[in-house]
Order: structure tokens, then C-alpha cells, then sequence
């Protein structure tokens, strides 16, 4: 028989708003919102983009509203940001390079509806290379690992990839939202581990796919990757001093810092200018957070 309850006979859209935290994102962002057109509302935070990236938003399609940053909040906070303005009962974060169908999200709504306690659900992605990107990690632990099959059904892990993630908004504001003082990178695995410990669950539904080309969300350059690359250091850090033992991060910190010295100097060796400044932002990182320094563009 078929489901006639009010959920069932509801368009999944109705209840979703969609956020999108995009800086200098205007190569990419068209891809994402193609997929977007059955969206009943789409936010996009830009985070003081340099490029045309407002421009692309705005003039996407009526539905699309745009929170602009006149300087760089950070990816947390950003996010946060756009939560604050939904009014639905589910929020789907999506990176400005992932996309996911109408079908999909369909199917994360209604695995979402029938787990009452679930914080999240997550599609199955795929890379730029067409393979499976999926990571989960177990109880008890704190670092996600890659799995390479897919379970057949739903099933619980206490990290989804954050490219793409269905939050049930009422769980995910009482839990607080995503901790700001991580700009960016391990925001995610953050979040999924306090959801955990407060008791929610999160659900991988491999009958819902999405793409997610993993790094494409800014345009490349030398700025950006030093961006990246501090950001990348400094949350691996944060997250190990907030959620591992006492010690652990420092003594990360004094590893990096040797390392990323090692690999700059052998990457000025063979004329790799990416390559250095990347790791000397890692040492710079490293440094900075055993001086107490604070996030990426912080006072």
C-alpha cells in the first residue's frame, strides 16, 4: 500500500533549505546549483570572495539568496551563518564543488524521517575520477578511514563526509553548530564526533549519490594553496588538542613543523614553488598553534 502520511505526499524540497559556503568559488558554483533548480530555497554565504562568485549567485535563479561576508568568517562560521537563516526542517550543506539530484535527496529525507534521532544523513559519493569517496569511523574512535564497498543499505557511522550532508536543524542547533574556531578543514569530522557523544546518530544512505570533486571548491593559485595548506596544519591540530589526549597535539605540532621543513627544502630543490610555500605554511602553522596563535585570519 502505498505511504499516504503528510511527509510522503510533500515535495522532499519543501522541507530542505540548501547552504553553500563559497569564496571565490564563481568557476564552480554553476555546476552545484544546476542541480539545484527543484530547490525551494538556496543560500549561498560568500566569504569575501574576490571574484564574481555574488555575481554568479544572485543571478542564478530567484530562489537563491546570498549572505555576503565583507571579510573571511571562516568556513564554520560561515556555515553557521547560513543555518541561522533557515526555517525548514532539514538544512543540506553542500561544498561549491558537489552536486546531488532531486532523487537523492529524496531518499536522504525520507531515511532522515524514518530516524527520528539522526542528526545527519549522507549520500555515497563520487570523485572527479568517477570512484567512490567514503569515509566513516567506528565507536570509539576519532579519525575517519576510507572504506572501499559500499554496505547495500543505510547504516551508521559516526562521521559523514561533509561535502555533502542532510542536518535535521532542530539537532543540529541544540548541539550548537559547527565550532567556529576551525576555519576550515576537520570542521566536519568535529562535529560528527561531538553528535556522537551527545547521542545522535548519523546515517550513510548509499541509495542517495552525489559528486564531489574533493579540493575544486576555490580556484587554484599560490594563494590559495597556502590557505589551504596553513588551515589543513592548524585544524588537524585543533581537533587532536580538542578530542585527543594530553600531549598528542603538541607533540603533532613539533612533527609537522620538522617535516614540513624537510619537504619545503626538498621541494626548493627540484624548483617547486607551489610545494614550498605550501609546506612552509604547514611549519608556520604548526608553530603558530604551539604559540597559542589563533585561527586563520584571527586577531
Amino acid at each position: 500500500m502505498a505511504d499516504r502520511s503528510p511527509a510522503a505526499a510533500t515535495d522532499p524540497w519543501d522541507r530542505v533549505t540548501v547552504v553553500i559556503v563559497a569564496h571565490n568559488s564563481a568557476f564552480i558554483l554553476p555546476q552545484a546549483l544546476a542541480g539545484l533548480e527543484a530547490a525551494k530555497r538556496v543560500i549561498v554565504v560568500d566569504t569575501a570572495s574576490r571574484d564574481s562568485t555574488v555575481a554568479v549567485a544572485s543571478r542564478s535563479h530567484e530562489r537563491v539568496s546570498v549572505i555576503e561576508n565583507r571579510i573571511d568568517p571562516g568556513l564554520s562560521a560561515a556555515y553557521n551563518q547560513g543555518f541561522a537563516a533557515a526555517a525548514s526542517d532539514y538544512v543540506l550543506n553542500m561544498n561549491p564543488d558537489a552536486t546531488i539530484d532531486s532523487a537523492s535527496l529524496g531518499q536522504l529525507v525520507a531515511t532522515a524521517d524514518a530516524c527520528p534521532d539522526a542528526i545527519a544523513v549522507a549520500p555515497v559519493l563520487t570523485n572527479r575520477h568517477g570512484r567512490m569517496e567514503l569515509d566513516v569511523m567506528g565507536f570509539g574512535e576519532r579519525h575517519h578511514r576510507k572504506i572501499v564497498v559500499a554496505p547495500d543499505g543505510a547504516f551508521c557511522s559516526r562521521f559523514v563526509n561533509g561535502a555533502v550532508v542532510l542536518w535535521r536543524l532542530k539537532h543540529f542547533r541544540a548541539l550548537g553548530g559547527y565550532d567556529k574556531s576551525i576555519f576550515i578543514y576537520n570542521e566536519d569530522a568535529d562535529i560528527c564526533l561531538r553528535a556522537s557523544r551527545a547521542g545522535y546518530s548519523m546515517i550513510v544512505e548509499p541509495r542517495a549519490h552525489g559528486s564531489h570533486a574533493g579540493g575544486g571548491s576555490e580556484k587554484p593559485g599560490l594563494r590559495s594553496r597556502v590557505r589551504r595548506d596553513w588551515n589543513m596544519a592548524w585544524g588537524h591540530l585543533y581537533y587532536e588538542q580538542k578530542h585527543g589526549q594530553p600531549g598528542e597535539a603538541a607533540a603533532a605540532a613539533r612533527a609537522l613543523a620538522a617535516s614540513g621543513l624537510r619537504d619545503a627544502a626538498r621541494a626548493l630543490a627540484s624548483l617547486r614553488p607551489g610545494k614550498v610555500l605550501g609546506n612552509l605554511a604547514k611549519v608556520r602553522a604548526a608553530v603558530g598553534f604551539l604559540r597559542g596563535a589563533p585561527p586563520w585570519g584571527r586577531a
